[in-house]
């Protein structure tokens, strides 16, 4: 009975370890992939990960191997991730254009 007590706390001891790593601070983000297809590879920036191409993490980040889809968890514990910003603009409106309803 002890012994299932000892086994017990020790598995609620290595599930509480990434929630501690998270109240701590620790940041993590889920780098971007996309589908390879089989005439291409990936670029320099990636890497594969089956049949995907996935980011490399950003730096002061590393690659957490152990879950299924690919997770980059920070090494230092004030280590920020500022994702890419779209490089679309609207058009300008055109003068004397009419509404779209709904719009």
């Amino acid at each position: 009975m002890k012994r299932q007590s000892i086994v017990f706390a020790g598995f609620v001891a290595l599930l509480a370890v990434p929630f501690a790593a998270s109240a701590q601070g620790m940041a993590s983000y889920e780098p971007q992939q996309r589908l390879r297809t089989s005439l291409e590879s990936c670029r320099k920036s990636e890497f594969e990960s089956g049949a995907y191409c996935v980011m490399k993490c950003a730096p002061d980040f590393r690659l957490d191997a152990s879950s299924k889809k690919p997770v980059c968890v920070a090494t230092k514990a004030g280590a920020r991730y500022e994702p890419p910003k779209p490089a679309y603009t609207p058009p300008p409106a055109q003068p004397g254009a009419a509404k779209v309803p709904g719009a």
